[in-house]
């Protein structure tokens, strides 16, 4: 059992060696020196997974070592995201109070609608029709009016009372099933199964894949469990990784 169980940490971790690769170029949190570190965790746990199967160390290693560097990824996702909140909640602090002190009577409203827009780019819809409207009651325009208009709408989008077409961008009450202006039906689980009716012979394709698929998977645990170690090894070398990795390849690359 313990080659099975060696075997499939060494998938698991060379998936991850490819997954990493994949990510790299389009996560934000994810630096060149973090990328390199990750890659480096996952060589580690591949002399952990090797050194557990020849019992050098505890054989626990061999189970632990496909976890580690998922778990370093996400925490360093967690940091990363962390650390941007709190400097976008500083930068936030720092605009507002920019323009609060530039905010009344003689700037006619500029200010509080600044504040208004710095609310609104980060969505915080209630807030900003708080400013526009303080905006508004000094200097009345048709540029605060339609802003506080936008927020309104954004407000009853976030509350579902209100759905946007989208054929033709018309804001429909809730109840409404068909758009007012154009006819199209409102996005619901009815009108993801006419899209799935029309799309029936990409799902059918894909279904095949996914039950060719289970087949291959089960088939190879079946040997798997029959073979030797040797055999197993050369089998996962020139068959299965090759295989998985085409799989990763077309999954990360649509």
């Amino acid at each position: 059992m313990l080659p099975i169980i060696f075997i499939l940490a060494l998938t698991i971790l060379a998936a991850e060696v490819w997954w990493f690769w994949f990510i790299y170029p389009n996560d934000p949190y994810i630096s060149f020196p973090m990328f390199l570190f990750l890659e480096f965790s996952v060589l580690m746990c591949l002399a952990l997974a090797f050194l557990s199967f020849t019992g050098r160390i505890s054989e626990r290693f061999l189970f632990i070592s496909p976890l580690i560097p998922p778990i370093f990824y996400l925490s360093i996702k967690e940091i990363f995201s962390l650390k941007e909140q709190r400097d976008d909640e500083k930068k936030l602090k720092q605009e507002i109070a920019k323009a609060m002190r530039l905010s009344g009577i003689s700037d006619g409203g500029k200010g509080f609608e600044k504040i208004g827009d710095i609310y609104f780019s980060r969505r915080n819809y209630e807030e900003a029709l708080v400013w526009f409207k303080k905006a508004q009651s000094i200097n009345e325009t048709p540029e605060i009016n339609h802003k506080i208009n936008l927020v309104k709408r954004e407000i009853l989008l976030k509350q579902n009372k209100i759905w946007v077409c989208p054929e033709c961008s018309m804001a429909n009450p809730a109840e409404k099933r068909k758009c007012r202006s154009c006819g199209t039906s409102k996005p619901s689980v009815e009108t993801l199964r006419d899209e799935l009716y029309r799309n029936l012979a990409e799902f059918k394709k894909n279904l095949v894949m996914i039950i060719i698929l289970a087949v291959i998977i089960s088939l190879f645990f079946w040997f798997m469990c029959r073979a030797s170690f040797l055999t197993s090894l050369i089998f996962f070398g020139l068959l299965f990784l090759p295989f998985a990795f085409y799989m990763i390849y077309r999954i990360f690359s649509k």
